[in-house]
């Protein structure tokens, strides 16, 4: 196929290029050799008559045409897929990549599973799955989909509602046979706390909702971890009182290994939602994705 009829080609590996840091990573990643690489990228600069890309023994720059360049290619490839994602939709079936990002723990209890169930009905899509708790850039990590607990005070991208993040105030129940009884949050100053550990606090802080007002307690735990799977263990080990996600315990909650711990002073929720870019809006791989995951846990 001659490069005219081929421009997919040539903007998918300039942007290949542009993401992996070298030629040679990029024709390895489009199964090409790094020859052939080179000399196409020469043929788009010449049949741009502009210069894309600034090279050097070791590094690659883009220039300000090239910045540009990118960014156009980057929306160009994504309406590209976003027809045949649409065409496949109409033949009732998807296919493609799917990018997501999510929460470490949210990730593996609950989407981990959902993703494995849409795998099963659509074996054509290929899932990339990162899951972390530090925040992600959804252009520039190429994320097509991030999940995330917030507020949507400072998100720049346009978000669904997906599930209410909710926290629960629990502990085993040999633990609470032993305890004192808990009728307030203050009551939480003599109980054996096991708390999330943060670098800048010896504390955690937690708020309780009563009848319309917010109590705010700075619980200080004789177990402290700084993860919520080791959390967990612990209370369900007996060793204590602890916040920890509903996802996580609602399964112990309902056969009554756990119990929940002042329930007339719930703890303040937040919101799960799917971040996506403007660009993805009309994607229907990202749209199925995000109906089916609200289909399986919106509401709970």
């Amino acid at each position: 196929m001659s490069h005219k009829l081929d421009q997919m080609h040539l903007m998918r590996l300039f942007v290949a290029i542009v993401q992996r840091g070298s030629f040679s990573a990029a024709a390895e990643q489009l199964g090409i050799a790094a020859t052939k690489a080179s000399k196409d990228i020469r043929f788009l600069e010449s049949s741009m008559q502009v210069l894309l890309l600034n090279r050097t023994t070791r590094s690659i720059y883009l220039t300000d045409s090239g910045a540009e360049f990118y960014k156009k290619s980057l929306d160009i490839i994504e309406l590209h897929q976003q027809m045949l994602d649409s065409i496949h939709s109409m033949k009732d079936t998807l296919s493609g990549e799917l990018r997501i990002s999510a929460p470490s723990l949210w990730g593996k209890v609950v989407l981990t599973p959902l993703i494995f169930k849409f795998k099963q009905r659509y074996s054509g899509v290929n899932f990339v799955a990162s899951y972390s708790n530090e925040p992600c850039d959804l252009i520039r990590d190429n994320i097509h989909i991030a999940f995330r607990s917030t507020q949507l005070k400072d998100e720049p991208y346009l978000a669904k509602f997906i599930t209410a993040d909710d926290y629960v105030l629990c502990a085993s129940y040999q633990y609470l046979v032993e305890a004192q009884p808990f009728n307030t949050p203050a009551d939480l100053a003599g109980a054996q706390m096991i708390t999330l550990a943060h670098k800048s606090s010896q504390f955690e802080k937690v708020i309780f909702c009563h009848e319309g007002s917010e109590i705010v307690e700075h619980l200080v735990g004789g177990l402290s971890f700084s993860s919520k799977d080791a959390i967990y263990s612990a209370v369900q080990e007996g060793f204590g009182i602890a916040v920890l996600p509903r996802y996580l315990v609602q399964k112990e909650l309902t056969n009554g290994l756990l119990q929940e711990v002042l329930s007339d002073y719930p703890v303040k929720s937040s919101k799960f939602y799917a971040l996506y870019t403007q660009r993805r809006k009309e994607s229907a791989l990202v749209n199925e994705f995000i109906d089916f995951v609200v289909q399986e846990v919106g509401g709970e």
